[in-house]
C-alpha cells in the first residue's frame, strides 16, 4: 500500500550556537552562520505579498559511507567559505544525503519551529519542497524544517548485535534535531519550541522519537499523522532473519556470521541494496499486516549510551509511561486503506488466497497457533463482522479495506492515543480526518472517488503546497477552508501547545484533550468534537484481543 501511495505522491511531484550577525543585505540571497559553516539561501514566493527565506541541502552529518555504513551518524566536520544552499541534494535511498531544509519568513526573532519527517514506508521519499512546499505553514508565523534520513536497508538493517544494531535512520533524525537545537535560532526559530510532525512512516517515526531515551529534550511537541510504532508494518520483529535474506537475495549464500554479513554488505553498491529490497507487491498476503523488511526494531542487548534508540518493545515503553512526555496530536484518515482496492486490481490472487487460507486474517502478533480452534474462531468472527461471513469477492472490496484500515492503522493509533494520555500529564489530542474534497489528490489519482472518505496521505495536500498541482481553486471551494483549518490547527499547536488555543472565524470549536473517553476532533466540512471514533470496530478488536491474544 505504502509504495502505491509513494508513487502517487511522486507523480505530483550539540551546544546551542551563540547569536550571530545575519547578513541579509542582499534580500534575495541571505547569508547565515551555523556551527558547521556559512550558508547562503534564497528568497521564495508563497503568494501575493508573501515570501520566505529558503536554505536547502544543509548537511548535518558526515556521509554514512564506507565503514560508517550501518553505524550511527557522525557529526559533519563543517566546510570552509560560504555554502550555496539554493538547491536540494540527491535523494536518500542511496544513503548519501543527510540534510535538512529550513524555511523562515524572518531571520530575526524567535518563532515556533515545525520539523517535518516524510513518509514512504521507511524506504522511499524525501522532504524536498516539490512535495512538501512550506507556503501555507510559513505564512502562519512559524519556521518550517524538513529533514532527510537513511532509508531501507541502509537506514534500518540490523543483525541484533553490535555489528549492526539498526535504527540508523532514526538516529539520523536525532542528530538532525541536535543540529537544529544548536542553530535554528539563527534562522528566526525558537530552539525551545520545536514540534516534530510526520505522516505514515513519518508519523511512526515521530512516535518512535517519543519512545526513545536518546531523543529526550530535543523537541517540545509532536504530531503523528497516520502512523504509530504499534502499526504492524512499522516494527520489525525479526531483523536478523531479514538481514540474512537480503544477503541471499544479492547472491551471497555462504555467509555464516553477522560480522561476515556486514563486512560484505558494506562493499555492495548502495543502489544495489535499494534495488534488492522487496517492493510492496512482494510482501506476503495480506499486505500491510506484517512488518516492512527494514523498519525500526529494538536495540540489541548491551547497547549503551547515546547509541540506545529503542531499548524495549514499544508497547512496554508506553505501558510503563517511560516515553517522552510532551503535548501530542495523533490521528488518521477516515478511509486509510481504501487505496488497497488498487492492489486487488494489480494482484487478482489476493481474495482467492484469503478464501483458501482464512486464518491469514488473524493478527500474527497475537501468537495464535495456526490451525487451532482459536484461529478458526477469530477468522470466522472477522469475516462475519466485516463482510457478512461470505467468501471475499469484488462486490465487497470496500468492506475488505475497512478490515485492513483497522489493523494497519486505526487499532494501533487508537491504543497509542489512550496509552499516552494515561501515561503523561501533558495533553494528547486525537483526530480523524474525514474531509473529501478537491485536494484529496491521492484518492483522485487512484480513481477512488466513488467511495466515501479520505484515503491514506490525502491530508498531506491540506498542509503543503505540492509543485504543479492542484489547479487553482475557486475561493468558494470547501477544500480551501479545510486547508486553512488544518494549517491553523497544526500551527496553533506548535505555537501554543493547544490546537484550538485561538478561536476565530476559521476555528470555532474547542478541541479537548483525551481524558478517558477517547475524545477526538472530526475534521470534515465542519469541525466536530466527539468521543470514541469508530467505536464498534475498535470494541470488536479489543474484545477479540482480550480473549485470544497470547
Amino acid at each position: 500500500m505504502f509504495r502505491l501511495v509513494f508513487v502517487a505522491v511522486s507523480l505530483v511531484a550539540l551546544t546551542r550556537a551563540l547569536p550571530t550577525t545575519k547578513d541579509v543585505s542582499l534580500n534575495d540571497r541571505p547569508t547565515i552562520h551555523t556551527t558547521t559553516g556559512w550558508l547562503q539561501g534564497t528568497t521564495e514566493s508563497c503568494g501575493l505579498f508573501c515570501s520566505y527565506y529558503s536554505f536547502k541541502g544543509i548537511p548535518y552529518a558526515a556521509p554514512p559511507t564506507g565503514q560508517n555504513r550501518f553505524r550511527a551518524p557522525r557529526p559533519h566536520p563543517g566546510w570552509s567559505g560560504t555554502r550555496d544552499a539554493s538547491e536540494h541534494g540527491a535523494s536518500c535511498p542511496s544513503g548519501s544525503r543527510l540534510s535538512p531544509v529550513i524555511y523562515s519568513q524572518d531571520l530575526v526573532g524567535r518563532r515556533a519551529v515545525m520539523v517535518w519527517i516524510h513518509g514512504g514506508s521507511f524506504s522511499g521519499g524525501n522532504g524536498d519542497s516539490f512535495t512538501y512546499g512550506p507556503d501555507h505553514i510559513v505564512d502562519d508565523n512559524v519556521v518550517m524544517v524538513t529533514i532527510n534520513y537513511r532509508l531501507g536497508a541502509l537506514g534500518f538493517l540490523s543483525t541484533e548485535d553490535h555489528h549492526a544494531p539498526g535504527n540508523y535512520g532514526m538516529k539520523d533524525a536525532i542528530m538532525a534535531l541536535r543540529w537544529l537545537r544548536a542553530n535554528i535560532g539563527n534562522f528566526g526559530g525558537d530552539p525551545d519550541n520545536i514540534t516534530i510532525f510526520g505522516e505514515s512512516a513519518g508519523g511512526a517515526a515521530v512516535h518512535y522519537l517519543l519512545l526513545s531515551p536518546s531523543a529526550r529534550g530535543l523537541f517540545d511537541k509532536a504530531i503523528s499523522q497516520s502512523g504509530s510504532a504499534l502499526n504492524p508494518w512499522a516494527f520489525q520483529t525479526n531483523p536478523r532473519d531479514v538481514a540474512f535474506q537480503l544477503a541471499r537475495d544479492l547472491g551471497f549464500n555462504n555467509i555464516q556470521t553477522t560480522e561476515q554479513l556486514i563486512n560484505t554488505l558494506r562493499n555492495v553498491d548502495p543502489m544495489a541494496l535499494v534495488e534488492a529490497t522487496p517492493g510492496s507487491m512482494d510482501y506476503d498476503i495480506p499486505r500491510g499486516l506484517s512488518p516492512i523488511p527494514f523498519v525500526p526494531c529494538v536495540d540489541p542487548p548491551g547497547t549503551t549510551g547515546d547509541e540506545v534508540f529503542l531499548p524495549r518493545h514499544p508497547m512496554d515503553i508506553m505501558t510503563d509511561g517511560s516515553f517522552n512526555h510532551v503535548p501530542y496530536i495523533t490521528g488518521y484518515t477516515s478511509a486509510e486503506s481504501l487505496v488497497m482496492i488498487r492492489e486487488l486490481l494489480l494482484d487478482p490472487s489476493v481474495f482467492p488466497t484469503i478464501n483458501a487460507n482464512p486464518e491469514l486474517k488473524v493478527p500474527f502478533w497475537w501468537n495464535v497457533p495456526p490451525g487451532s480452534a482459536a484461529a478458526q474462531s477469530i477468522s470466522s468472527q472477522i469475516a462475519d463482522f466485516y463482510w457478512g461471513g461470505v467468501p471475499l469477492h469484488n462486490d465487497i472490496r470496500e468492506q475488505w479495506t475497512h478490515y485492513l484500515s483497522d489493523l494497519m492503522f486505526l487499532t494501533g493509533i487508537d491504543r497509542t492515543a489512550r496509552l499516552h494520555a494515561i501515561g503523561q500529564p501533558q495533553p494528547v489530542f486525537y483526530y480523524r480526518f474525514s474531509f473529501d474534497g478537491s485536494l484529496n489528490l491521492i484518492k483522485r489519482l487512484a480513481l477512488l472517488t466513488a467511495y466515501p472518505g479520505a484515503v491514506h496521505a490525502d491530508d498531506i495536500f491540506y498542509l503543503f503546497s505540492v509543485t504543479s498541482i492542484p489547479p487553482p481553486l475557486l475561493p468558494s471551494n470547501e477544500a480551501i477552508m479545510t486547508r486553512r483549518r488544518m494549517v491553523r490547527l497544526w500551527t496553533n499547536f506548535a505555537r501554543f501547545g493547544h490546537p484550538t488555543a485561538n478561536q476565530d472565524a476559521i476555528i470555532q470549536v474547542n478541541w479537548s484533550r483525551v481524558a478517558g473517553t477517547q475524545e477526538f476532533l472530526d475534521i470534515d466540512t465542519e469541525l466536530r468534537f466527539d468521543r470514541h471514533p469508530n467505536q464498534a470496530r475498535m470494541d470488536f478488536w479489543a474484545r477479540l484481543e482480550a480473549q485470544y491474544a497470547q
